[in-house]
């Protein structure tokens, strides 16, 4: 079997001499013997065998006892314990072990129904002629190492991370778990073929003699790199290796973990984006801005700094939407990185704001020029989902170190210059100047501040009370904003306002508006007052922006406050910015019970579609068409009789707004207004001035108009006032120019000209010019059936009511009527009684509620 070589008999006499007392011949034959004696003693499951041609030795035959279960004379014994197949295959390593080719070798076998693995290792003897001579077997139980292994593999191969095991730093894998294939994407075989190091990527390929570094200096290494897989991908891989020593201080094993994470990493690089590039446009952000300004300004290297914004970039967002608007944005972005200079550098510090700042360059004309160059490249049309989109760029321009010498003056000074910019007519640049524009850094002043203002509680509630204009009741409050400024006073809405819608910031104070009054009417519930409905101004921009209904509903929740004392108001332009976002809030708010007024009613352009889809509870006349309000501008009176007629139609009420005259009062409480608010009752007061005049509970106009006297002034014709009250009656002759058939009432006459009437009666009629009405009377014998329509009325006392009539130009009535009046004057003069006419001598209003 073995063959006739000088190896093959020494194979045989390791397999069948059984001599056990045969004499070591040389010094290191007796070396060997030691440290296999030692090794043996710290190995109870190791059997040692070596063997020459003179000698064969067998070490720790205890083991092979523990194994077989019995101590064989004979090491030929084996050939009747081993399968004939595993004897052939121990016999064919032997040989191969003898000729160099093979070092170690498992068999397995069962013997008295017991499975075994052994290993064997085999350690060539060689003579000075370099001839093996016999070899070295060591045979080493390794049943329970394997059953563990095998347990191990299932446990590892159950991971999502890669474990592989060696027992040598150069030798194989002696395990391999499944995911290493995975995070490799290869298959298991080629792993096993290829070590990891033809995996790595070209540029971490170093980490190689890293891991072996960090192995020599102590058990253990840990590195993350690179590799590119089987499908091509680049992967980043942390991998963790420990060393097991045995008590030789040789090592037994090294154990791998590896770990995919690219995912990581990805997250990892994308925070590092984040952290100094804007994730939209991919420009820089201010944190990098910020750094290349101080390496600027610390190197003393000149240079401008450009403030640009895009104007009115609000009205994109809010009439268009927000994922147009940002579409917008990285077209600008790109055209302005397409136009830098090689010495200029560009940020995005905010929604429309970048910073470009221009260095190393000759003169201040070459930094004018691009300020040029990049309003011109922007006011090119822009498309977006078939949108034609036109928009305008201002610059504010500083320079270092001129106008400042670190980087947050140079800013400041920039956004000065913006807004000097902006108050031009926007579309332009400004160059930064102390002394040409207080007022420029006025505005910088109050958009640098405005956060502040909010978290430092600057701002400061006053209310204009709306009052019932017969009775003079205060039915509630428009809440407005002041801002107590601690270097520029107090500042009114019309000057911060605006800055506040520019600079996003009016979504933060309106928010703290709804807070504040929630939070106040609480309070004035607490202290038993009355409470009176509390109107706030919603600018359009806050419905585009989420959290508006949340807010309005935890606030409530929070004050325990009913919805209905909580008026939102929005302007007419407020609907059409996206109709359908802002309707559904408003839908939203009220379902929560809120009520909803269309401020300055009549400026804009909503559609009676609009009004009838979500049906605002008060419409709000603007005071344009108040202020307009007088005997020849027939227009305006016309536009608000209209209006509160529409009003009252569809079932809601209606302010007007900026009443401050009384002529002006008396037409709205003729046309049958809701509710006045403006100077002529109250102007904007602090909260303690409010609540002074919530325990009052009413107003009066500043000054009270006395109807005989001023109404005698100011008309055409003389009025004669009677010296009681006359009786007559009346009735609807036409409505919208149809004829009516409606029985009279009694009514009692006041006074009497060519031109109209003024009247008592417990009826409260509406006024309006769609309605005729027939007054029916006799003076000094003489009938008179004269046709007219109300154009005022006023509440006097006790429920009666005094109107003013306008007769309908007829000239024979006329003629009739004015020798009549003059008779009656002359004879009133001189205290005669006036015959012929059927006077009133009760109170009219006893008169009245008896005739009923």
């Amino acid at each position: 079997m073995f063959g006739n070589s000088k190896k093959s008999n020494i194979i045989k006499k390791i397999l069948n001499k059984g001599e056990t007392d045969l004499q070591m011949e040389t010094v290191r034959e007796k070396n060997i013997l030691y440290y296999c004696s030692k090794f043996a003693k710290y190995q109870p499951n190791t059997t040692i065998i070596f063997a020459t041609d003179k000698s064969i030795f067998s070490i720790n035959n205890e083991a092979i006892k523990n194994i077989l279960g019995f101590e064989p004379n004979h090491l030929r014994e084996l050939k009747t314990i081993l399968p004939p197949d595993t004897y052939t295959s121990l016999a064919l390593t032997m040989e191969q072990a003898l000729e160099g080719k093979i070092e170690k070798h498992l068999i397995n076998f069962t013997f008295q129904e017991e499975k075994y693995d052994l290993l064997l290792t085999f350690i060539p003897i060689e003579q000075e002629n370099n001839e093996v001579e016999g070899v070295y077997l060591i045979i080493e139980n390794v049943s329970e190492k394997l059953s563990t292994i095998g347990s191990l593999r299932d446990l590892f191969d159950g991971l999502n991370t890669g474990v592989w095991m060696k027992n040598s730093i150069n030798g194989d894998f002696s395990f391999i778990s499944k995911n290493i294939a995975s995070i490799f994407e290869v298959s298991l075989e080629k792993v096993n073929k290829r070590t990891f190091t033809t995996f790595i990527h070209p540029e971490d390929r170093e980490v190689t003699q890293i891991i072996e570094s960090q192995l020599s200096q102590r058990n253990k290494a840990q590195a993350v790199y690179r590799i590119v897989s089987g499908n091509g991908k680049v992967k980043w891989l942390s991998e963790q290796i420990s060393i097991k020593y045995n008590n030789n201080g040789e090592v037994e094993q090294l154990l791998g973990i590896i770990h995919d994470i690219t995912r990581e990493k990805q997250l990892e690089e994308k925070l590092i984006f984040i952290e100094k590039y804007d994730e939209l446009t991919g420009l820089p952000n201010q944190k990098s801005l910020y750094e290349l300004l101080d390496y600027y300004c610390e190197n003393r290297r000149p240079f401008a700094l450009l403030y640009l914004d895009i104007d009115r970039f609000n009205m994109i967002n809010d009439s268009l939407g927000y994922e147009i608007g940002d579409e917008v944005l990285k077209i600008v972005a790109n055209r302005l990185k397409d136009i830098l200079p090689s010495n200029g550098h560009i940020s995005r510090i905010s929604s429309n704001d970048f910073v470009v700042t221009q260095s190393a360059f000759h003169h201040k004309d070459q930094v004018i020029q691009l300020a040029e160059k990049i309003i011109h490249e922007v006011e090119r049309p822009i498309i977006v989902e078939d949108y034609e989109i036109y928009v305008s760029m201002s610059i504010g321009i500083s320079f270092f170190p001129e106008e400042g010498e670190e980087k947050l003056s140079l800013i400041e000074n920039a956004h000065t210059a913006l807004y000097l910019a902006k108050r031009e007519g926007k579309g332009n640049y400004q160059l930064f100047t102390y002394s040409k524009d207080i007022s420029s850094y006025k505005k910088y002043v109050l958009d640098r501040d405005m956060r502040k203002a909010i978290l430092n509680e600057e701002f400061e509630l006053y209310f204009q009370p709306k009052v019932e204009p017969i009775r003079g009741q205060i039915y509630g409050a428009e809440v407005l904003i002041r801002w107590n400024h601690n270097e520029w006073g107090a500042i009114s809405p019309s000057e911060f306002i605006p800055i506040a819608e520019e600079n996003q910031t009016i979504n933060l104070i309106t928010d703290w508006v709804i807070k504040r009054v929630l939070s106040l009417l609480k309070e004035w519930k607490e202290q038993g007052f009355l409470l009176r409905t509390l109107s706030v101004n919603v600018p359009p921009i806050r419905f585009m922006r989420n959290g508006l209904v949340e807010l309005v509903k935890e606030q409530l929740q929070i004050n325990d406050i009913p919805a209905k004392f909580l008026e939102l108001e929005v302007t007419e332009s407020t609907l059409l910015r996206s109709d359908k976002i802002v309707l559904s809030k408003i839908e939203e708010l009220k379902n929560l019970g809120i009520k909803i007024a269309i401020d300055d009613f009549g400026t804009g352009y909503a559609s009676f579609d609009l009004l009838r889809k979500f049906h605002p509870d008060t419409l709000k006349i603007d005071q344009l068409f108040v202020q307009n309000i007088h005997h020849e501008n027939e227009m305006d009176r016309g536009i608000i009789s209209s209006i509160l007629y529409l009003a009252k139609t569809l079932e809601m009420k209606v302010v007007a707004e900026g009443v401050e005259e009384l002529h002006q009062i008396e037409f709205l409480k003729q046309q049958e207004c809701d509710f006045i608010q403006g100077y002529l009752f109250s102007p904007p007061v602090s909260q303690s001035e409010y609540e002074h005049l919530m325990k009052i509970g009413y107003l009066k106009p500043k000054n009270k108009l006395n109807f005989k006297q001023g109404g005698i002034e100011k008309r055409k014709f003389f009025r004669f006032q009677f010296p009681n009250f006359v009786l007559a009656k009346m009735t609807i002759s036409e409505v919208n120019n149809q004829k009516v058939d409606v029985g009279a009432t009694p009514i009692l006459l006041d006074n009497i000209g060519l031109e109209g009437i003024k009247y008592l009666s417990n009826l409260k009629l509406p006024i309006n010019s769609n309605m005729k009405f027939k007054f029916e009377f006799t003076l000094m014998g003489q009938p008179f059936e004269i046709e007219g329509f109300l154009k005022w009325i006023e509440e006097e006392f006790g429920g009666i009511y005094s109107y003013g009539v306008q007769f309908q130009s007829n000239k024979p009535i006329e003629d009739k009527l004015a020798p009549i009046i003059n008779r009656m004057s002359a004879l009133n003069k001189k205290n005669e009684r006036i015959p012929d006419t059927e006077f009133i001598n009760k109170e009219a209003h006893l008169y009245l509620r008896e005739s009923n």
